[in-house]
Order: C-alpha cells, then structure tokens, then sequence
C-alpha cells in the first residue's frame, strides 16, 4: 500500500519497444515464424518516490527516456513490467498541443483539454475567465488553433494545466517555447501552486532552473536511474556524465570507484575543514593536490565580513606535458546556485607549455562582495586541446564559508550602490551636502 506521504511511486518500470525492419516482419512473427524484431529498452528498472508538496526535476541527456517515463505516468503508455501509483488529479503539459483539436477555437479546445484531464465542464464554466487571461492570447481565444504560434499553444495548454485545481502537476519540457516573460509567470505560479502543497514533476534541460526551483532531482541516462537526491548533487553528477560523453570515456555510476581520483603526490591537504559534500571526477592527468581559502590578517576562521579580501589558494600537480590548461573557481550558495568565479584563462593568464610532474601554487584574490550567507567554492583544473575543455579534475563543493551580516541588504550580492538625495524648490535643485 502506498504511504499517505507519497505522491508518486515509482516501482522497477521498464518499457520496452519491438522495432522491426520490414512491416510484414511483424505479421511473420504472429504466425510463429521466427523473431523478426530488436528491442530497444526505454525503460531499465526506474524505481524512486515523490513526496507530496515537493517538486522534482528530472534531467538527462536527450533519448535517456525521460518523457517516456512521464507518459506513462500520465498513463498515454503502459509500461512493459513493473508498476507505478499516482495519488490525486494529474494535470500533464507534454508534447506540444496534445489534445488540441486544431480545428477547434483556444476556447472549444479549453474544454476538450480540460475534458481529457478528467475535469467536468462545470468546473472549468467557473475557471474560463482565469484560463484565458493567464493565456494572454488576446482576440485568438476564439480563433482556431491552428492559426496559433507555438508560443500560443503552451501558453494556452498551460494556462488550462495548471487552473484544473490538479494534486500532481507534471510538465515536459513545454516551458521552453513560451518567451521569457511567459516563464516567468509561470513560475510565480509555480510556487503559488508548491504554497498549496501541490506536487510537481518536470523534465527540463535548464539545471539553474533546478538548482533553484526543486526539493529533488534524478537524473537517468540510455534508460537507468543513474542519481537521485538533492538538486546540486545530482547536477554535479550530471555535469561529470557530460563531461564523460564529451571526452568519448565510459559513463560511470556514481557508486563506482572510477568517480574518485586517488591523489598523487603530496595527499594532506592545506585545509583540513573539506566540505563533506565533495564531489570529484576527472581523467587524474592533472590535479589539485592542495588548495586553502584565506581572509585578511591570516584570518582562517570561514567566517568573513562583508567586503573582506579572500584568497583561495590551489597547488596544481601535472602528471604529463601540458600545452594549454586553465584552474577555476566558482562560488555558489549551498542549494547550487552560481554566485561568481573566474579562471586563469578569463584573467588573461595561459597556463602554457607545463611538464610532467610540474607543480603550480595559483592564488585568485577577491573581495567578498556577497551578502550575509552561507556559500560553497568549487574548484576546477582544465586542459585544453584545440579549445576544447578535458577535466583533468574538478572539485565540486569542497570548501564552505560564511559572510557575517554587517550591512542589510537584498538579494545575494552588494551592488554597491552611490545615493545622492536632493531637494527641489522653487523649480530649482539644492544639493543635499549631508
């Protein structure tokens, strides 16, 4: 029985499609004549949980089988074995335009889209008025459909989507058509919608957006569940798997031994507060060995006023000849989101013509312009061949610190702002000398 805090389960799902080369090959095999096709799984034994009022992204590379899963949530396919519960309404925005009638006028189809998602006509008689100005389609709401641009089909999809009053909303990809104001709207209702303890679950490829919108994420690749958990682990995961398919190496899970670099040469680091989070990947030709964050007057407390001057320190081991590299760092907050960072190579710096065993201290000074918060640096130590980047190790997440609250502020960054006040009077400007 499914738990009362769960919105979805998820249970070993495979999906599974016969291709076949020829059309009567498939008649040939109805009158057991021989296999005549070649399965192609979608689906590899998907299992993981949604909890209710959370929103869940899912990420993956194209063909990974994402919308495959979320269609069968919705119950468009079904899957070849294993099983899945759903608890409450559904509301589905996938492929663009399913179950428009292009014929039909924005506001007949309002109702037969409203109609497939199981909502009755009297509900949605009470909600027109709402769907079609958060449509903002104008006078085309009684014009056919097939007159619309893309951006008018999601923005009419969607504005049905997500007024049907749904439990569970699930989305595929749909938000990247409509323009930037669009999804913007549709992220304040977004969060107007996670207030009510509606559940959501989207396939997207913009990882900011779910660094900075998701409880969760998972990522799945050719079909498996290769990560799931919190959105910046599991990003991190991603980006690595990118990095893995871009450099032609084998994907590995996470869980492998492969995913850790074992250092080489000098193994204490400088810093002994590494963030327990660390996440590292890369091909070991090169590495950092060390690396140290600092504030003024050898302050190494991790607790930094506002403006104070920080250092982060690496020492860089090459275990070939190296033309071309780059060392990087990024800050960011704890749920992922990239404040600032810089490499040598954006400085104007080249790192050129190094040797095997040659060892680099590289030290990138700035001022803490941040906000009070916690923060994140990730580290990052680049090779590059004919402009293309090959990790040789990236270190996600490793150091943490603090900016202390010495002045108010919104937002995560002090645009450090000038303010001059004057006063008019009798048509003439006096200049405030306070």
């Amino acid at each position: 029985m499914m738990k009362n805090d769960l919105a979805i389960e998820i249970g070993n799902i495979t999906k599974t499609y016969k291709v076949y080369n020829k059309p009567y090959h498939k008649l040939l095999e109805i009158f057991n004549l021989g296999k005549k096709n070649t399965e192609i799984n979608a689906l590899k034994g998907i299992s993981f949980k949604v909890e209710k009022g959370k929103t869940c992204g899912i990420v993956g590379p194209n063909g990974s089988g994402k919308s495959t899963l979320l269609q069968i949530l919705t119950g468009i396919l079904q899957p070849t074995s294993g099983y899945f519960n759903v608890k409450g309404r559904i509301s589905a925005l996938l492929e663009l335009g399913a179950g428009f009638n292009p014929d039909y006028t924005g506001r007949e189809n309002i109702f037969l889209y409203a109609s497939i998602l199981g909502v009755e006509k009297k509900e949605i008689e009470t909600k027109i008025d709402e769907i079609i100005e958060f449509a903002q389609i104008g006078d085309f709401i009684d014009r056919s459909v097939k007159t619309y641009s893309s951006g008018m089909y999601v923005r009419l999809a969607f504005a049905v989507a997500i007024n049907v009053d749904p439990d569970i909303l699930i989305v595929d990809e749909a938000l990247a058509v409509g323009d930037e104001s669009f999804q913007r709207k549709c992220f304040r209702k977004f969060e107007e919608l996670k207030e009510k303890g509606v559940t959501i679950l989207f396939v997207t490829h913009s990882l900011g957006l779910v660094k900075q919108f998701c409880d969760e994420a998972v990522l799945i690749y050719k079909g498996e569940l290769i990560e799931q958990g919190h959105p910046n682990h599991v990003i991190n995961v991603y980006t690595k798997l990118i990095a893995e398919m871009e450099n032609g190496v084998k994907v590995t899970k996470p869980t492998e031994k492969s995913n850790d670099i074992p250092i080489l040469g000098e193994s204490k680091l400088l810093d002994s507060k590494q963030a327990p989070s660390e996440y590292r990947y890369g091909n070991g030709e090169g590495k950092i060995i060390s690396f140290r964050l600092d504030g003024e007057d050898g302050n190494r407390s991790r607790i930094y006023r506002h403006g104070e001057k920080i250092t982060i320190s690496l020492k860089l081991q090459y275990y070939k000849d190296t033309y071309s590299s780059l060392a990087a760092y990024t800050i960011k907050t704890v749920s992922g989101v990239e404040i600032t960072g810089t490499n040598t190579s954006f400085e104007g710096l080249d790192l050129k013509n190094y040797k095997k065993d040659d060892i680099l201290n590289v030290v990138f000074t700035q001022n803490t312009i941040l906000n009070a918060g916690d923060y994140v640096v990730s580290l990052g130590f680049i090779e590059l061949v004919d402009d293309n980047i090959v990790v040789m190790d990236r270190r996600y997440d490793v150091l943490t610190f603090k900016v202390a609250e010495t002045k108010k502020a919104a937002g995560l960054v002090d645009p450090k702002v000038e303010i001059n006040v004057s006063k008019v009077m009798n048509n003439l400007t006096l200049e405030n000398s306070e």
